[in-house]
C-alpha cells in the first residue's frame, strides 16, 4: 500500500478510526480501496486474495458499522 496514498487520506483514516477505533489495518485498507470505488475483483487483485474473501471482509465491515442489509457500504465510507 503506497505511503503517498496513505498520507493523502490521513483525514479519512483519522475520522474513520475516531468513530470505529476497533478497525484493523486490513479493514482500513479495504475501506480505502472501497472509497476508490474499486470492484470486488479489482480489490482482490490488489490485495492478493480471492473475490470471495473480499465479499466476506465487506460483510464483516458492514457488521462492525451496524449497517442494515439495504444500506450501502460505499455511501457510509464516502461520508468520511
Amino acid at each position: 500500500f503506497p505511503f503517498f496514498y496513505y498520507q493523502s487520506l490521513t483525514f479519512f483514516f483519522e475520522n474513520l478510526k475516531n468513530d470505529y477505533n476497533e478497525l484493523t489495518s486490513s479493514e482500513l485498507r479495504l475501506c480505502a480501496l472501497t472509497r476508490l470505488n474499486m470492484s470486488t475483483k479489482e480489490i482482490a487483485e490488489v490485495l492478493g486474495i480471492s473475490p470471495q474473501s473480499v465479499r466476506m471482509a465487506r460483510h464483516r465491515l458492514r457488521k462492525k458499522f451496524n449497517l442494515a442489509t439495504d444500506d450501502n457500504l460505499l455511501d457510509l465510507i464516502l461520508k468520511y
